[in-house]
C-alpha cells in the first residue's frame, strides 16, 4: 500500500525579510497613525497558496492523453459510458442531480486507486475534493490561521496534510464518503489547533506569578515589540498597530479608518498578533514585560 503523505503540494521561493534595526520600531511612534493611513496596500499574491497549488497540479494531471480518467461504463450510475477526465467528473459530482450513492461509487474508486497507485491519484482526490476543502478553509477554518502574513495559508497546507491522512482511514463501506473526508479532515485540524491553543492571562499579578523572568526589555513593551519584529515573530505594521492601540490608546476605529481598512479587519490583525506574541512568550523565546502591554486592553 502506498503512503500518502509523502505528495508535496507547496512552491515558490523563500524571500528575505528585511527586518528593522533595533529601536527602529520605537522611533516611528509619533507618526505611527499617520504613517499607517499613508501606507499603500501590498497586493495579494497567491501563487504559494497550497489550495492553489493543488488545483494547478489537480489541472496538469487531467490534461493529455495520459490524463487521469475513470472508467464510467464499467462504473454505470448514470456515468456516461466513456473514460472520463478527472476535471469533468468533478462537475459531475457537483452537480445536484447526482445522486449521493453515484458519488459514494465514484469515491470508493477514488480513493481506492489512491491506496493502490500513489501520489498522482492521491492529487487527483485532493482535485476533486477542492471545492469541499476551499469552502472549509473559508467558513470553518480561516480565523484559525495566525500565520504572521495573514491569510489562510498555513491553515489551508494543515487541512490538505489531514486530508492526505484521511484517505488512508476512512472506511469506504460507510456512506458519504467525500463528506466525511472533508469531514474528518477539518476536525483534525482544529484539534490541533486546540491543543496549542494558550491561555492570555491579562493581569500583570498573573503572568508575573507564572513567568517571573520578565526582565530581558527593562519592563519596556516598547523594546518587546521592538524584539518581536527583529525575531520575525510579528511585522513592524503589526507592532505599530499593537503600540498605537494598546499603549498610545488611540482609538483603533479611528486607525483603521485612516488605514483605509474596516475595524473588524484591524482588530483581527491585532488579535493574531497578539497570539503570536504570546506563543512566543510562553515558547521561551520573548521573555519581556509583556503582562503591561496585554494588560492595556486598548479599545
Amino acid at each position: 500500500m502506498h503512503t500518502v503523505t509523502n505528495v508535496s503540494l507547496t512552491s515558490g521561493a523563500v524571500r528575505p525579510i528585511s527586518r528593522p534595526r533595533t529601536g527602529e520600531v520605537s522611533r516611528s511612534r509619533t507618526r505611527s497613525v499617520q504613517s499607517l493611513g499613508k501606507r499603500p496596500r501590498r497586493a495579494a499574491t497567491g501563487s504559494g497558496h497550497a489550495l492553489d497549488v493543488a488545483e494547478r497540479s489537480f489541472a496538469a494531471l487531467t490534461r493529455g492523453p495520459g490524463a487521469l480518467s475513470v472508467d464510467g461504463a464499467a462504473l454505470g450510475h448514470g456515468l456516461p459510458a466513456r473514460l472520463i477526465r478527472l476535471d469533468e467528473l468533478r462537475a459531475i459530482l457537483l452537480h445536484p442531480a447526482t445522486a449521493y450513492q453515484t458519488r459514494d461509487l465514484v469515491w470508493r474508486e477514488l480513493v481506492t486507486r489512491a491506496r493502490r497507485d500513489g501520489s498522482a491519484w492521491v492529487v487527483g482526490c485532493v482535485g476533486v475534493a477542492l471545492p469541499g476543502l476551499k469552502a472549509a478553509v473559508r467558513d470553518r477554518l480561516a480565523h484559525l490561521d495566525t500565520g504572521a502574513k495573514g491569510g489562510t495559508a498555513n491553515v489551508a497546507g494543515d487541512l490538505l496534510a489531514a486530508f492526505f491522512h484521511a484517505l488512508q482511514r476512512v472506511d469506504l463501506d460507510q456512506p458519504r464518503i467525500a463528506r466525511r473526508l472533508v469531514s474528518q479532515s477539518v476536525k483534525a485540524v482544529e484539534r490541533a489547533c486546540h491543543a496549542k491553543t494558550r491561555t492570555v492571562y491579562v493581569d500583570p499579578s498573573v503572568m508575573a506569578a507564572l513567568d517571573p523572568a520578565v526582565d530581558s526589555a527593562g519592563g519596556n513593551p516598547e523594546l518587546l515589540l521592538d524584539a518581536a519584529v527583529r525575531q520575525g515573530v510579528i511585522t513592524a505594521e503589526e507592532a505599530e498597530i499593537i503600540a498605537v492601540t494598546r499603549l498610545e490608546r488611540a482609538s483603533p476605529a479611528v486607525l483603521a479608518e485612516r488605514m483605509g481598512a474596516s475595524y473588524d479587519a484591524l482588530m483581527k490583525r491585532r488579535r493574531r498578533a497578539e497570539m503570536r506574541l504570546v506563543e512566543a512568550m510562553c515558547d521561551g523565546g520573548l521573555r519581556d514585560d509583556f503582562e503591561h502591554l496585554m494588560s492595556t486592553t486598548g479599545v
